[in-house]
């Protein structure tokens, strides 16, 4: 067994090959439903277990497609750890091309073993991946899926994504001790010009799905409330939920506390809006008894005049007798912070494509894996403005770090939290300031456009993240190619 990697990545660690990585799950994990998903758990802060990519058979509700997924679960296994834990993943690669895996939102090294984009696994291959979380990384949701440039769309699209959860997010809040949590990894799965006359009429060619399941049912109690953990692990699709009748109140974004949290009390929202990658925590309230509806806002189904543009997802039945009204949610810490500080300087990021929409660019280019785009020193916090010149959707995703939005379209914000996927529609722009201030992070860092068909068709750049003072890589080394 052999793995396609850089030159330099002797730097990170040794290659463990022959070894069944298969744990059992441990206990002291805050209760959280996972939706009937299967879990991997760290056991005496070690999580270990093995990921075999391959091509599946899915069956979502009364649709069949061919999908593929880890460990035969299109819904993806679900990782749990502790800040501190190290994680030890051994990825088998069974699918017909090259994979990889990113840890989307962690704070590790982009190095070595751990979210490193330069390595490849080649088909018929595996690879070890091994890497400690920070003691001090904050707790949250967080995902890992394929990043093979090229295929990235493909293999996402197909199902090569999961979710991994870093125990102790409701820690971080007074009032939340006890609510249930429960996890709803949304994917969306599409085929272009399909020919199946069902799927196509009734369906549109796309299937959305919550847990790998098309009916996603869910209780509570009248005045009742619950922690929803939303992870949207589709390619492309923006998805705008909406449960009338039942009352949103997001309390974190990306994995970190949202700001938003502080005006708990307020009136709630009815729709949630998450683009692709993004995550929310979201506060659920129900005030009623009743059977509601979540649905998807603009997803076709039906024809003719069963024709709707609100998918159906699930259901949320409210009975049973009413419980006290939940207490005040206070908010104990957040993300600092960061404007007033010092800027190291100030960057332009222009998405732009061609008329035919075949390529797509950051700043003029198309991704080169050997190229370094950009150089920053580490210590420093930058401004970045995110313009979109094109009609299109994009949506701005960094590595190995969090960024805090100053401004949308020149607008100053109000701050709420930090991110690491923001929305730039057509003809906007965002201002973010960005922090390259954790040591962990030096190396090679990608920033690119989380929709994955535009990534792929090039809208992806790199940053060589280095220690000043230090001996600085000048070069790229080349990426292994696609078989």
């Amino acid at each position: 067994m052999r793995a396609a990697v850089l030159a330099s990545l002797a730097l990170g660690g040794t290659l463990i090959f022959g070894r069944n990585l298969d744990a059992p799950a441990d206990t002291g994990f805050e209760a959280i439903d996972t939706g009937g998903l299967t879990e991997y758990r760290s056991r005496n802060h070690v999580l270990r277990a093995t990921l075999t990519a391959e091509p599946q058979s899915v069956t979502v509700g009364a649709v069949q497609f061919a999908g593929a997924a880890y460990n035969g679960r299109y819904g993806g296994p679900v990782l749990r750890v502790h800040a501190g834990d190290r994680v030890q993943l051994h990825l088998i690669n069974q699918m017909a091309d090259a994979i990889n895996l990113h840890f989307h939102g962690l704070r590790i090294s982009p190095n070595g073993h751990a979210d490193n984009m330069h390595i490849l696994v080649r088909p018929g291959d595996s690879f070890d991946y091994d890497f400690t979380i920070p003691p001090n990384h904050p707790p949250g949701l967080f995902w890992y899926h394929d990043h093979a440039f090229g295929a990235a769309d493909a293999h996402v699209t197909a199902g090569l994504s999961g979710a991994l959860l870093i125990d102790g997010f409701a820690a971080q809040f007074v009032g939340l001790g006890g609510v249930t949590q429960k996890l709803l990894v949304l994917k969306d799965w599409q085929q272009e010009g399909c020919d199946d006359a069902t799927l196509k009429t009734q369906w549109h060619c796309r299937i959305v799905s919550i847990n790998g399941d098309a009916a996603w049912a869910d209780t509570m109690a009248p005045n009742g409330q619950q922690i929803w953990r939303i992870s949207n692990q589709g390619a492309n699709l923006t998805l705008h939920l909406a449960a009338p009748g039942l009352v949103f109140r997001i309390i974190g974004r990306d994995g970190l506390p949202s700001r938003e949290a502080l005006h708990i009390n307020t009136l709630g929202v009815n729709t949630l809006d998450i683009v692709p990658a993004a995550r929310l925590d979201v506060l659920v309230r129900a005030n009623n008894a009743g059977i509601f509806t979540l649905s998807a806002i603009g997803v076709p189904t039906g024809h003719g005049t069963n024709f709707s543009i609100s998918r159906t997802l699930g259901s949320i039945a409210v009975r049973g007798p009413a419980t006290p009204v939940p207490p005040p949610v206070n908010l104990l810490q957040a993300e600092a912070d960061l404007r007033g500080g010092p800027i190291g300087a100030h960057r332009l990021v222009v998405f732009g494509q061609n008329d035919a929409a075949s390529i797509y660019t950051i700043n003029g280019r198309v991704f080169d894996p050997a190229r370094i785009d950009w150089r920053i020193p580490l210590g420093t916090v930058e401004e970045w403005g995110i313009r979109n010149d094109t009609a299109d959707f994009h949506a701005f995703h960094i590595h190995q770090l969090s960024f805090q939005v100053t401004a949308i379209n020149g607008v100053a914000q109000n701050f709420a939290g930090d991110v690491d996927t923001v929305p730039v529609p057509a003809h906007s722009s965002v201002t973010l300031l960005v922090p390259f201030t954790d040591p962990v992070i030096t190396g090679h860092i990608m920033f690119h456009c989380h929709v994955l068909k535009h990534e792929d068709r090039g809208m992806m750049a790199s940053i060589d993240v280095y220690a000043q003072g230090a001996r600085r890589i000048c070069h790229s080394p080349a990426l292994a190619a696609h078989p």
